[in-house]
This record gives structure tokens, C-alpha cells and sequence, in this order.
């Protein structure tokens, strides 16, 4: 029901529009009234009107006025002014300040109905929309979570981004850092699982996690964190603002996250029952290099100390060897080698040239050791044989332009520089095809992906998992998945449970509950709902049917 105010300075005028509005039951109004401007802003600072309308010529407080206050206070009432024949000019500027419309007071009482109609359409018009709005925004909220991690990846696997570009897209997902501050990184690991943990036990727990070091953080530090390789945290860490110096800050900030890990290691034993271990940054990275920082904290996990369980690790033993160029034992070496292989199989040409050119420098300075140079060479041949047997065009590519024996053996007669300019071509192929293919993936992709499915059925098969496994960004993954077989990649994965929970039912002895497990679902329930959804009856319904009609066809 909507609610109208009647506004007149001459009762007969107030008096009759209510009777006429009252006897108008299609309507369903509610018809309030007032004798002047201010009396009618008293009415609508005690309830809510939708509908107003005023005589445009009052003593005290006029229309005009009374539509400024509304369109101040309450934007989305609408004003009707009655007017005679000589206000033309009040009229129009009643309509250029926001007037809905406007009615001759000599109008029949249909055209005076007629404007109320209109006005009532157009606030449900506007209602509707906003339910569409609120709609959206609800949408946006519950994907913001994902869409957050996403972009997070993409810099942590090294996205370069624009000091301004970052800073708007931190502030359009809600990330609560700063792009203008460099940042912490902190990574956390689980060190076992208990066989029973299902995929849900252990996201339930990966988030206590989250909320324990958060707590514990929080009151020092401005931190976002995400999940990856399904046991494993990684933390962004800034010092919240202070009023203090910025390498002030930091260092309250660092002595205060420091002192909290051990801490949340035993908070997380005590209350989670899980040995947590921690490699922390020794110190703040910009943004532009916190790939880099990541990839040698995770370094940090298989190095040293960082093989038993329940340690707190920092970088600053990778950091003196990578000052020292001690690259014999340097994490960089190996960091490098797998940053390069994603440049080469993510399509990112300039990256790649860059890192190779790092990483080759050796093969041309007599100082280094040859040991080291062939275990070089034999980790770019392993690289570019991955890529070959991945790209069937390129494979045939270079079996065409290049000698292939280099990539199993290298002849001692073959001069270094020969051989950084093999892949170097190779790679400067690579990418030329690529180019001239749009930068597709071919079908091998494809099958990788299945493949990958039907081996993690029981686990975590979610966009992310599946992207992070084949090394593509899961945005970017999921519309070449569409590109390359014309579905989604969820309408395939549905597919395939469906196709595999109906095996199951009729070939196997297996329970519904068994088979709910087997397919990644966290209840039988969910797994009910979607096998009646896809098949219109549940799982023991399609068993039964199957078994009924077997009998009858052997009758």
C-alpha cells in the first residue's frame, strides 16, 4: 500500500481529494493531509509518504519550496502540483527543480487519478530496479572472496601492475592494503593431516588458521591472506597507521608479528589439534617483487630447517647466499627455472626474456664451473621437451627448423653461446606461434584437465585447483576450457559425476553415502539433490528402477 499526502492551504480542495482518493479502492492508498507546507513537513518527518500533492501557491512555506525540502530529505517521493491556468511560470520551475507532474486544478477527477497511476508505476519501476541493484551487489559480495584470491595469485605468480592500477583494484575487491607501501609476506604450512580428514575438515581448519593468526596479527598489522596448494597460507602484512615514521612503523610492526608466531603456533595446536610451521619475510618487498619474495619463501619450506615440523623460519639465509652469489645452493636458481617455465606455457614473452637471460649469462662467462652449466642445460631441455610434448603444432615445428638431438645430448664440440642461441630461438618459435594462434592452448590441455578430475574426484577439483595444476590463471583457464570445447568447465564436471554416480549405482555395491564421498561431496544430502536434479529421481530411486527393469527383461 502506498501512502499520499494532500497538501492545500483552502480545505474544500483537501477535503475533496481525500474523498475522491478514498472512493478510488484500485488504488489501495493510504491518504493523509495537510493545510500548508510546514504542517505537511511535520507529516513526513512522522511517516513515510511515497506520493505528494501540493498546491504550488500557499502562504508561508510554497510548493517549490516544499519540493526542495522533499527532494533534499526524501529523494524518491514524487510531488504533484496542483496549479491553475495562470502559473505557468512556477510551473516550470516546480518541473526543472524535480516536480513528477503537475494538474490544472479545474482537471476531471480522472486526469487527477490517471497522474497518481503514473506516479505509483513509476516508484515500483524504480523499486524493482533496486531489488535488481541490491541483487547485484549481493552477487558481487559472495563472489568477492574468490575474485580477491584470484587477482592475489596473479601477483604472487609474477602480474606486473601500474602503481595506479593496483592501487584501484585493491580498492574495488576490498583488499585492506595500501599500493603506495611496500608489503610482508608470511607464509604458513600445515605439517600433517590425520588420514580421516575429509576436504571439508581440512578447509574448516585452513580457515582456523586464518582466523587465529589474523587475531593474533591484527592488532599490529593490516593483513590479507589466501589458501594455496591446499595446505598452505600465504599472508600480506602492512603496519597499520600510526602517526609515526614509516620505517618506524615497520619496525614495531615486524618486532610485533614476530613475536606473535609462536604464539599462533600454539594456539593452533591447542585449539586445532595442528602442527603449524611459518617462513617470514626478513623484511618488507615492494609489490613489484613479492613474486619473487613468495616463491623463495616457499623455497624456505624444503630448505634446511624448514623440513621439520613446527619451525619458524625466515628468508635471510636465502638472502645472504643470493648477495654472495653463491648460486651453487642459491633457491634462486631453482625459482627462476620454474618462474620461466610459466612465462614460457602462460605466453608471457617479455618475462621470459628476462629471466633467461639471468639464468644464461653462465653459459657464457669461463669462471663458472661446467658442472654447473650442463646441469643448465639439461633443466632448459627438460623444459622445452615439457612444452613440446604439450603443443603438438610446436612439436612439429621443431622437428621441422631445429636439430632435436641437442635437446637429448650436448656434443662437447658445441660452443655455449650455440646453445643459448638454440633455445633462444626455440623459445622466439615458441612464442611466434602462439602469437599467430591467438596464444590457444591446444587439446592436450584438455585431456590434461580430465585427466586431473578423474584422479582428484574425491578432493578439491575447483577452478583454482585446476587452473594453479595446469599453470594458468583460473579467469583466463576458464574461458579457454569454453573456448576449446564449447561448456563450461563446471557443466563438464557435473557431467562426469553424473555419468560416474550412475556407474557406480548400477555396477557396485557401494552406498550412497560411499558414493557422495567418492565424488567430492561434503553430505549425502547435497549429493541427493544433485543427482535428483540431474536425473529427476534420487540415487536409490534410479537404482531401484534399473534393478526392476533388468528383472522384468529377464522375464
Amino acid at each position: 500500500m502506498r501512502r499520499l499526502l494532500i497538501v492545500d492551504d483552502l480545505p474544500i480542495i483537501v477535503d475533496g481529494l481525500l474523498e475522491l482518493f478514498q472512493a478510488t479502492e484500485h488504488l489501495e492508498l493510504e491518504v493523509l493531509k495537510a493545510y500548508s507546507g510546514e504542517e505537511a513537513l511535520q507529516v513526513m518527518r512522522r511517516t513515510s509518504v511515497d506520493i505528494v500533492i501540493s498546491d504550488i501557491k500557499m502562504p508561508g512555506l510554497e510548493g517549490i519550496e516544499l519540493l526542495q525540502v522533499i527532494q533534499t530529505d526524501w529523494p524518491s517521493c514524487k510531488v504533484i502540483f496542483l496549479t491553475g491556468y495562470n502559473d505557468f511560470q512556477y510551473i516550470r520551475s516546480a518541473m526543472a527543480c524535480g516536480g513528477f507532474d503537475y494538474i490544472l486544478k479545474v482537471e476531471s477527477d480522472e486526469k487527477i487519478i490517471l497522474s497518481v497511476e503514473r506516479a505509483i508505476a513509476k516508484l515500483d519501476e524504480e523499486g524493482g530496479q533496486l531489488k535488481m541493484l541490491e541483487r547485484a551487489n549481493k552477487r558481487m559480495r559472495e563472489a568477492l572472496p574468490l575474485l580477491q584470491k584470484e587477482y592475489l595469485w596473479e601477483l604472487l605468480q609474477g602480474k606486473q601492475e601500474a602503481a595506479h592500477h593496483l592501487a584501484r583494484h585493491l580498492e574495488e575487491l576490498g583488499i585492506p592494503l595500501q599500493a603506495d607501501r611496500q608489503v610482508l609476506l608470511l607464509l604458513g604450512r600445515v605439517d600433517t593431516w590425520k588420514e580421516s580428514f575429509t576436504p571439508l575438515d581440512k578447509t574448516l581448519l585452513l580457515y582456523g588458521v586464518q582466523n587465529i593468526a589474523e587475531e593474533y596479527a591484527g592488532a599490529g598489522m593490516q593483513c590479507y591472506s589466501c589458501v594455496y596448494d591446499g595446505s598452505r597460507i600465504v599472508w600480506l602484512l602492512q603496519p597499520r597507521e600510526t602517526g609515526v615514521l614509516e620505517a618506524a612503523a615497520w619496525k614495531e610492526g615486524y618486532s610485533h608479528i614476530s613475536a606473535m608466531l609462536e604464539n599462533i603456533q600454539q594456539t593452533c595446536m591447542r585449539l586445532l589439534r595442528v602442527s603449524v610451521s611459518f617462513a617470514l619475510g626478513s623484511e618488507p618487498t615492494d609489490w613489484a617483487a613479492i613474486s619473487e619474495r613468495f616463491h623463495m619463501l616457499k623455497y624456505c619450506f624444503i630448505y634446511g630447517n624448514g623440513l621439520s615440523p613446527a619451525v619458524i623460519v625466515t628468508d635471510s639465509d636465502l638472502l645472504k647466499l643470493q648477495e654472495s652469489g653463491a648460486e651453487t645452493n642459491d633457491y634462486c636458481y631453482h625459482t627462476r627455472l620454474q618462474l620461466l617455465q610459466q612465462c614460457l606455457e602462460n605466453n608471457h614473452r617479455e618475462e621470459f626474456n628476462k629471466l633467461y637471460l639471468h639464468l644464461t649469462g653462465i653459459w657464457t662467462l669461463n669462471s663458472q664451473a661446467y658442472g654447473r652449466k650442463m646441469e643448465l642445460y639439461h633443466s632448459m631441455a627438460s623444459i622445452f621437451l615439457s612444452c613440446i610434448d604439450q603443443h603438438e603444432s610446436f612439436r612439429q615445428t621443431v622437428h621441422e627448423k631445429f636439430d632435436i638431438a641437442l635437446l637429448y645430448h650436448k656434443e662437447e664440440t658445441i660452443p655455449w653461446p650455440d646453445v643459448k642461441q638454440y633455445f633462444w630461438s626455440m623459445a622466439d618459435c615458441f612464442f611466434t606461434r602462439q602469437a599467430a594462434e591467438g596464444g590457444q592452448v591446444p587439446a592436450d590441455l584438455v585431456k590434461k584437465v580430465h585427466r586431473f578430475i578423474e584422479e582428484h574426484l574425491a578432493h578439491d577439483i575447483s577452478l583454482i585447483a585446476i587452473a594453479d595444476h595446469i599453470g594458468l590463471n583460473p579467469s583466463y583457464f576458464s574461458r579457454l576450457y569454453k573456448q576449446l570445447t564449447g561448456m563450461g568447465l563446471s557443466d563438464y564436471i557435473n557431467d562426469y559425476r553424473n555419468l560416474k554416480a550412475k556407474e557406480w549405482l548400477l555396477n557396485s555395491p557401494m552406498k550412497v553415502n560411499e558414493i557422495a564421498a567418492a565424488l567430492g561431496y561434503n553430505s549425502a544430502l547435497a549429493f541427493i539433490r544433485f543427482f535428483k536434479k540431474q536425473n529427476q529421481a534420487t540415487p536409490q530411486e534410479y537404482r531401484l528402477q534399473r534393478q526392476t527393469g533388468e528383472v522384468k527383461n529377464s522375464i
